[in-house]
């Protein structure tokens, strides 16, 4: 379209759009009466009755499919559910960062755990080392250690029990607790003798954890390459056999009634 057509097609629709206008929500509408507002519309005043009345027929199309609209029932239920997934979008989120962020505490624990079990065989290594090398690994928990560091000198039994109420993890609340038995003149390497085990014990934790992951992954992908072969079937074949068996049983019925009678 060239330009002039173009602006006469916007004139001509602007023109249709006034007139459906006077006519929204009329259930009643003629093309009669339609054919009386286009007859008085500046657009036409020079029209033919031909062109009137071709007017008048677009535009009371027009206004039937504008005035046949209703709010469906999928429209509905379709509200529901992206209402639904709406509300309950934040909470699915909230968990998901609750269970990442329980990942991340587990793995930084793990890394924890493996700091103390290199540094706890070496000689003159204290509590207050320990520390130190934990802030530099730190992610989530490095604001409580850092704050444990500051008041250290203050006192450390202190220091490490304000650590342990500000830090709700259980695993690294027993950290703390056997960094506070090695406070009382314990040896590093006895307060921490069952550091191992608890450390292989969160290993294979995990490794479960990830297994039962990997399998429940591998479900799912198996579910979701199954389902195009499922629609298909059930959608070509099963559907139609089951539409042409009850149209069969409905004609027969039919059949056998108008015999009787």
């Amino acid at each position: 379209m060239t330009e002039t057509d173009l602006q006469d097609a916007m004139e001509l629709t602007e023109q249709d759009n006034t007139v459906i206008d006077q006519f929204r929500g009329n259930l009643d509408a003629t093309v009669e009466q339609v054919r009386i507002v286009v007859a008085r519309t500046d657009y036409f005043e020079e029209g033919t009755d031909a062109e009137i009345d071709a007017a008048a027929e677009r535009i009371f199309d027009k206004i039937q499919i504008v005035n046949s609209e209703y709010l469906k029932w999928f429209e509905v239920l379709l509200s529901f559910v992206f209402a639904i997934i709406g509300y309950m979008a934040p909470i699915a989120l909230l968990m998901f960062q609750a269970k990442m962020r329980q990942i991340e505490m587990e793995d930084e624990v793990m890394q924890f755990q493996t700091i103390i079990l290199m540094l706890m065989r070496i000689e003159r290594v204290n509590v207050e080392m320990i520390l130190e090398w934990l802030e530099r690994y730190a992610n989530i928990f490095k604001d409580p250690i850092s704050k444990c560091l500051n008041n250290y000198e203050a006192g450390a039994w202190e220091a490490l029990e304000a650590m342990k109420e500000e830090i709700s993890y259980m695993p690294l609340v027993r950290i703390v607790e056997s960094m506070q038995a090695a406070v009382e003149k314990i040896p590093i390497k006895d307060a921490f003798d069952e550091l191992e085990s608890e450390r292989d014990y969160y290993q294979e934790k995990r490794k479960e954890s990830n297994d039962r992951l990997i399998k429940r992954k591998g479900m799912i992908g198996k579910a979701i390459g199954f389902a195009p072969m499922v629609c298909m079937f059930v959608g070509y074949l099963i559907i139609p056999l089951v539409f042409i068996g009850l149209t069969s049983m409905s004609s027969s019925f039919a059949t056998m009634t108008s015999q009787t009678v």
